[in-house]
């Protein structure tokens, strides 16, 4: 009796977990097996005229800002791992820092700053330079700076994690076998690292691909923005799915490339003692503090200074309250959900730790991460609209495809991932003594959860619940393009501002956005990982 109530609630708990992965992966599932009829010659324009450009440049880009991301992230983690110099725990903070900046925040203020008008160029001229060799940042140059600046603290994070756990001992190891340093680090430092920087370089160049508030403002055209084009510009939804589906086929043969090169590969093993660091010179601590100011100045200094130059004088009377209102709702909706459904997995995985169906099911739950927001909003459209066609008009009096429902689906299926580890991350801090003592007491399964795993947990889904939070809140194209007439979030507002040269409009709502997204940032540099 006992057998057969333990299969039933595993085959329950299979039916539960497998349901909630199929919910958030049936609109992808549904573009790539209906993609619709594209009217005749439409698809030949298309590839004649818009396409080659759209795809070199999303390359260029690529390339661009993965190799900047790469060696400032690298250098960056290194540094401060491996030598002390004066100021080393301020630079080490204030290296992450340009996360905190949406990349369409940052190329706002770049665009803006480097106006014709700015006091920069203003100055440029004055001094009576030549204005042909005035910095250009609608060009594949500021785009590459401007998502460089952004996305390099991926790299810089992860990498310096992984040094922090790995220590000294590989790198002294070979300095006493005779190596260089410079061999050391190419030779046993990076092959060791590789999984750290490897993932966060496959983070960079997804997060390149799927960027369509930057490129806008910075004019390029790229495959996202094609995609939106499509949409929007051509009027054609079957375009817009056709394009989404080919994209969604570049991620997962990008995921598989990465998985083959070891970008998922085991974590590392602790280290028993701190990594040694080097202590510096005075002259090479100053040329140190020199290098470290350019991200830092570039990616944190000159856009705050921009913003706060844009602030209005009574602030509280410009705040957009139905910006922060859409905002709440939708971020907050997202949040709550990807909690739940995360708490859900985690709890079910815990309790039957090798059940392959589940761990299927939970990969599965959070593969919308490395799809573009803009391909997830299409995808969602297309289904929603799809189901209310086949369902009739019932349905579409509900109104699926163009209500918040459509919205925080989209947003759900993009961030499942973040709520699935964070909450994972919270599970494994409840210690199985903890409830088998409680249950040795008498109490009941629900009584355990609610007097000690909850209390456990808090602090744990809290932070879950922030993380997803924050990047439903910073999601422009998923959320610009499903969200309902008169629903504006702070990241379509900056968007809608500064498309139409409205700086002055766009300063408050970026700043909210930037100072959000400080939150869970200063919460991970907390720590040491």
């Amino acid at each position: 009796m006992a057998l057969s109530r333990e299969a039933f609630v595993r085959s329950s708990t299979r039916g539960a977990v497998l349901g909630a992965a199929l919910c958030l992966c049936a609109p992808l599932l549904f573009l790539a097996t209906a993609p619709g009829e594209l009217a005749p010659g439409l698809w030949a324009h298309l590839r004649e005229v818009m396409l080659p450009r759209a795809l070199a440049q999303t390359l260029v880009l690529m390339g661009g800002v993965g190799a900047f991301a790469l060696v400032v992230g690298v250098a960056a983690a290194w540094l401060v791992v491996r030598h002390e110099f004066a100021g080393r725990r301020v630079v080490e903070v204030l290296l992450a820092l340009p996360m905190a900046f949406p990349a369409y925040v940052l190329a706002y203020a770049f665009v803006a700053g480097f106006s014709f008008d700015a006091p920069l160029a203003t100055a440029w001229r004055d001094l009576g330079l030549p204005a042909a060799a005035f910095p250009e940042m609608r060009s594949l140059g500021g785009a590459v700076l401007v998502l460089g600046l952004a996305l390099y603290p991926y790299v810089y994070l992860m990498m310096r994690a992984r040094l922090q756990r790995e220590g000294s001992a590989a790198f002294d190891a070979a300095r006493l076998l005779g190596a260089s340093p410079r061999r050391a680090f190419v030779r046993v430092v990076l092959p060791a690292t590789r999984p750290a920087w490897l993932g966060a370089l496959g983070l960079v160049l997804f997060e390149t691909l799927a960027d369509f508030g930057a490129m806008q403002m910075l004019g390029r055209d790229t495959l996202t923005t094609l995609v939106i084009q499509a949409w929007k510009g051509l009027q054609s939804l079957v375009l817009a799915a056709q394009l989404s589906l080919a994209m969604l086929g570049a991620v997962l043969l990008a995921l598989l490339i990465a998985h083959a090169f070891g970008a998922t590969g085991a974590p590392p093993s602790p280290e028993l003692r701190a990594p040694r660091r080097q202590r510096l010179g005075a002259i090479t601590s100053g040329l140190v503090l020199l290098g470290a100011a350019i991200p830092i100045g570039l990616g944190v200094v000159f856009p705050l200074l921009q913003l706060m130059r844009w602030l209005p004088a009574d602030a509280l009377a410009a705040m957009p309250w139905d910006a922060l209102r859409g905002t709440l709702v939708i971020a907050g909706t997202t949040a709550l959900a990807a909690v739940a459904i995360g708490l859900g997995i985690g709890a079910a995985r815990r309790r039957f730790p090798h059940d392959r169906w589940l761990a299927a099911g939970a990969g599965a739950a959070g593969l919308g991460y490395a799809v573009p927001g803009a391909v997830m909003a299409i995808a969602v459209f297309w289904f929603l609209l799809s189901l209310e066609r086949a369902i009739g008009p019932a349905a579409q009096a509900l109104g699926l495809s163009t209500g918040l429902f459509a919205v925080v689906l989209a947003l759900l299926m993009r961030f499942q991932r973040v709520g699935l580890s964070a909450t994972g991350a919270a599970l494994a801090t409840l210690r199985p003594s903890l409830m088998q003592s409680a249950a040795l007491l008498g109490h009941g399964r629900v009584a355990r959860w609610w007097r000690i795993g909850l209390p456990v947990l808090r602090p744990g889904l809290l932070a879950a619940a922030l993380l997803v939070f924050v990047e439903a809140m910073k999601e422009l194209p998923a959320t610009l393009m499903l969200r309902p007439f008169g629903w504006d979030t702070l990241a379509v507002r900056v968007y809608i501002a500064t498309s139409e040269g409205l700086w002055a409009q766009a300063a408050l709502p970026a700043l909210l956005l930037v100072a959000v997204g400080l939150l869970p940032l200063l919460l991970l540099l907390r720590g040491r990982t």
